[in-house]
């Protein structure tokens, strides 16, 4: 567990993210749009049809599209696949993180070894456009946020289309069942 609360982890991660400067050691297809400020690993490579925005770092030996969306501070960690129309939105994936298909991880952490089935949603937005409480440390904690998705903790299994609502965390090591809707806080 981090030794701060996740949605502080979060702004952290921004921060640093908005200092980056573009450094491209992998290969960006001639069809791949960067829009903003990118570092890309050694031995990664980004697909046709990707566009990154915002400021997003992603590790050596990623494989990044086709036609996926990187928007907002996010980073990815070494040995991920994000795959064909995945969005990533100011997020924070650790290492080996597989989301290979379909689907959307918005203000979310995702720690190592992570393998996300297709068409999932880590939604980040009450529909009331309240505030998002977060597990933290054994209470239930305002986050003072109304964007913030979830953290999925190291070497969980996530089924074909679940939807995990905003302010989740989920236990390191878990499965989830497909089709799940992950509403537990």
């Amino acid at each position: 567990m981090s030794p701060i609360p996740p949605w502080l982890e979060l702004d952290a991660a921004r921060e640093s993210l908005r200092q980056l400067r573009s450094c491209i050691r992998g290969e960006i297809s001639p069809a791949a749009h960067v829009l903003g400020v990118l570092e890309l690993g050694e031995g990664s490579v980004v697909l046709p049809g990707t566009v990154v925005e915002g400021h997003v770092r992603i590790g050596r030996g990623c494989r990044i599209g086709p036609n996926a969306y990187l928007r907002g501070e996010t980073s990815i960690g070494d040995g991920c696949i994000i795959g064909h129309a995945v969005e990533v939105k100011s997020s924070l994936l650790g290492n080996e993180v597989f989301v290979s298909h379909l689907s959307y991880i918005g203000d979310s952490i995702i720690r190592d070894d992570v393998n996300v089935g297709g068409g999932c949603i880590f939604s980040n937005f009450r529909h009331d456009a309240g505030e998002i409480r977060m597990p933290w440390q054994g209470e239930l904690c305002p986050t003072g946020r109304n964007k913030l998705g979830c953290v999925v903790g190291e070497g969980c299994r996530i089924g074909c289309k679940c939807v995990i609502l905003p302010g989740r965390v989920l236990p390191a090591g878990t499965w989830t069942s497909p089709g799940s809707v992950i509403s537990g806080a």
